[in-house]
């Protein structure tokens, strides 16, 4: 693994972590409440599919049971083209895709 995709999925594992610290134990109608909660989460799932997409396409070839597709479109998941964030769409990422993405990448850490 080169040091360049170190960095990124250090990136991605981190945003991850974030993400779990602002939403842990709460539940899907106090995360649709709470705007800025839902900001950070937004943001910081941005910052995965950002390094998610710095991902070098040797690392990825090497690893294809990770889900890089998964998470290289989460961006385009939660936020369409008319920019309209899909809260659904996030809570039921945070919930079900994040928590995976972290095992997997944990392992390279």
């Amino acid at each position: 693994m080169s040091n360049q995709d170190a960095v990124y999925l250090h990136h991605i594992f981190a945003a991850i972590e974030q993400i779990d610290r602002y939403t842990r134990g709460m539940s899907e109608n106090e995360f649709l409440s709470r705007a800025m909660v839902q900001d950070a989460v937004v943001r910081q799932i941005e910052v995965i599919g950002a390094a998610a997409n710095c991902i070098s396409a040797e690392f990825q070839g090497e690893h294809p049971t990770l889900p890089w597709s998964n998470m290289t479109g989460i961006c385009k998941k939660i936020i369409p083209e008319n920019f309209s964030v899909n809260l659904a769409n996030v809570w039921n990422t945070v919930q079900d895709d994040l928590p995976l993405h972290k095992h997997a990448i944990k392992k390279f850490l």
